[in-house]
């Protein structure tokens, strides 16, 4: 569980993941690795000491900071959390039988409701490219018919992976700090290795979702982070040059109608991208190690 300044989520969310765990037929542990708090998280965690195993990061580096610890162990499978999650108490094993039953499984996603316990939020999620952009969502035409059938998903943010495949695509990539789209990243990254990620509905879990990503940054910093990172995807992964030309033929275009509109978050944000392009560059490179699918072939695969 991953958690920077959960003083007031910790208590509502920690006890049912606990639960969980103890509830699961698969051995299961829970460790809460805190990324720098400044409230009393840790007075928090202390209650729950004879249960969990508490981590402090060195530093905040958001997802990324599950990196370092999932190097550090030997479990087979790791379910990343967030402190603003909630799980049914059966939610474990399901996961555990994807991974036996699927050697492909590079991760699974539950289906996930907000706190409610009502309004649907995914992550039977599917990608594409349209108009030369990228995108990426779980509210799809029919998704409705699809939300309770297991199937595949291209939804890696709040997922179990197989340690040793996480590991092998160099877990989350700080390229896009302080977060927004490494989840898509290495879940696209997974895929055209030919490893696979799965929806499995019988496990579910409760999100709050975005409240402290919102607070930090606001909304129009949020859409300028989103929309650098969408850049920084398309140019660190894409390989198909259909795809390419089609994003360059749209990218001024795209710029110019939203600044029409009024809408300034992809101009500022390719600006932005622009100053992380060397290391966008870098990076595709290292990311054509082990590709055995193309984009076209990942896009259509869900």
């Amino acid at each position: 569980i991953l958690n920077y300044n959960g003083e007031q989520l910790l208590p509502e969310c920690l006890p049912s993941i606990v639960r969980a765990a103890q509830n699961a037929a698969f051995e299961t542990r829970v460790a809460v690795i805190d990324n720098q708090s400044h409230d009393r998280s840790l007075e928090v965690l202390r209650r729950f000491k004879d249960v969990i195993e508490v981590i402090q990061a060195p530093a905040n580096r958001v997802l990324c900071s599950y990196n370092d610890y999932v190097k550090d162990i030997d479990d087979e499978v790791v379910i990343l959390l967030n402190n603003d999650i909630k799980v049914r108490e059966d939610f474990v094993d399901p996961i555990g039988r994807v991974f036996q039953n699927y050697a492909d499984a590079c991760f699974v996603a539950s289906k996930s409701y907000l706190f409610d316990g009502k309004t649907y939020e995914g992550n039977k999620t599917k990608m594409w490219m349209k108009w030369g952009l990228f995108g990426a969502s779980c509210r799809y035409p029919g998704f409705e018919k699809e939300m309770d059938q297991f199937g595949y998903s291209m939804q890696a943010g709040i997922v179990a992976f197989d340690r040793k495949k996480f590991l092998a695509l160099g877990g989350f990539d700080d390229l896009y700090l302080p977060g927004r789209l490494e989840d898509s990243d290495i879940c696209f990254r997974a895929w055209k290795r030919g490893w696979k990620g799965y929806y499995e509905p019988k496990s579910v879990i409760f999100h709050k979702g975005g409240a402290a990503f919102h607070a930090r940054f606001g909304k129009q910093g949020t859409l300028r982070i989103n929309a650098r990172n969408t850049y920084l995807f398309m140019w660190k992964n894409l390989q198909d040059p259909r795809y390419i030309a089609a994003h360059l033929l749209f990218l001024v275009p795209r710029i110019l109608v939203s600044l029409m509109r009024g809408k300034t978050e992809w101009f500022f944000g390719f600006f932005m991208a622009l100053a992380r392009l060397p290391r966008a560059l870098q990076k595709r490179k290292q990311a054509r190690a082990g590709v055995v699918k193309t984009d076209a072939e990942v896009f259509h695969a869900v």
